[in-house]
């Protein structure tokens, strides 16, 4: 194989067509004083629910607009819980005291829901657009700008100062990484382009200020299998601290021998949120860990967090783009990388590939605030 074409395969991910793929769109609004203001008829302090109305009135302003544009899937969110996203093959929505998650298929869940408390006054209002459809990445900067003319059109009719908006695209892709270990045929190629270059082949322009972070985060299920690897510690608050120090071990060398420097492992029951950040810290909020990564910062090390009195079913192994890991083609070689880096961690677990699952799934993710409207 010539040289030049052995340097293009590196920077190209095939990827088993049984992989799944999401896309979404979150528009976070304060409730500003303004705001509140403007709709103060609304709101009865005297009611048992003073915000019942307001809410009421600010979600049938946001469906006319999605229904106008032909949005299938939108949800409202004034109840101040993180939105999570992912693939299902059943459509459910789940709350918990921190968190909405909305799982489903593109190719055919549809809703529209509107989540609030009219007792309490949120902090914000969270707009939350799921893509439909097939060809979810390849529709995606379709789909983003038929998102932003519907938050254009929400902030006009509420008269909202724009530049307090946020708007963040999150997409997945999500694959078992030895699917054609149990049958599954046929790839397809991925170069992991950055989202705001795909976009601009597309004729749609990102603005100048937006963030941008690419990330994976692999399950690993904590199977009998797994547990049997180390002898549980005769402390029963630190027995299973041998085993998640074995699996970290793994992790860490494996990553580490394909010069990857930025992640973490998690297993506290926790939910993970990675997060781009001037500053790289550890927060745990009540149900969430969130991790912030400054892309920057090329070898922030890894972090591990595990409960060693606890044990879970699944470990998340996280991997963070850095600013090196993206050259002219994009982030295909990273992903090859991390790739490579769970195959060895899969033998040093000697992980039977036919049997067990090791799901990846790859974020890339951007978030901007939007522009003073002339």
């Amino acid at each position: 194989m010539p040289l030049s074409r052995m340097r293009n395969t590196q920077h190209k991910v095939y990827i088993p067509t049984s992989a799944r793929e999401n896309q979404y769109l979150m528009a976070k609004i304060p409730l500003t004083d303004e705001l509140l203001a403007k709709y103060s008829n609304l709101i009865d302090e005297n009611n048992n629910a003073p915000y019942e109305k307001l809410y009421q009135k600010l979600s049938e302003i946001f469906f006319n607009i999605t229904s106008h544009l032909a949005i299938e899937n939108a949800q409202f969110i004034a109840n101040d819980k993180f939105a999570r996203v992912r693939f299902s093959p059943e459509k459910v929505v789940s709350q918990t005291k921190q968190q909405v998650l909305f799982l489903y298929n593109p190719k055919y869940h549809t809703s529209q829901n509107s989540f609030y408390n009219g007792q309490n006054k949120a902090k914000k209002i969270t707009l939350v657009f799921l893509s439909s459809g097939e060809d979810i990445r390849v529709q995606s900067a379709k789909f983003h700008r038929l998102v932003a003319q519907a938050i254009s059109e929400f902030t006009t009719e509420i008269a909202l100062d724009t530049s307090l908006c946020r708007v963040s695209d999150h997409q997945h892709l999500t694959y078992d990484l030895f699917a054609k270990s149990k049958g599954v045929e046929g790839s397809q190629a991925h170069k992991f382009r950055a989202i705001s270059e795909r976009y601009m082949a597309d004729e749609y322009t990102l603005p100048q200020n937006t963030d941008a972070l690419t990330y994976a985060v692999v399950d690993f299920p904590i199977n009998h299998r797994v547990r049997s690897l180390a002898t549980p510690d005769e402390n029963e608050y630190e027995r299973y601290n041998p085993l998640y120090n074995l699996i970290a071990d793994a992790f860490i060398q494996s990553a580490k021998q394909h010069n990857l420097h930025n992640g973490a492992i998690i297993a506290n029951g926790l939910v993970p949120i990675v997060r781009k950040g001037e500053d790289e810290n550890v927060i745990t909020n009540g149900e969430l860990l969130m991790l912030g990564y400054n892309p920057t910062h090329t070898s922030g090390g890894y972090t591990c967090k595990w409960d060693s009195a606890k044990l879970v079913d699944t470990a998340q192994l996280i991997f963070v783009a850095s600013e090196l890991d993206k050259n002219a083609h994009g982030y295909g070689k990273f992903v090859n990388k991390i790739e490579q880096a769970l195959r060895d961690f899969s033998e040093k677990l000697n992980m039977i590939v036919e049997q067990e699952e090791l799901l990846v799934r790859l974020h890339q993710h951007i978030a901007f605030s939007l522009p003073e409207k002339a």
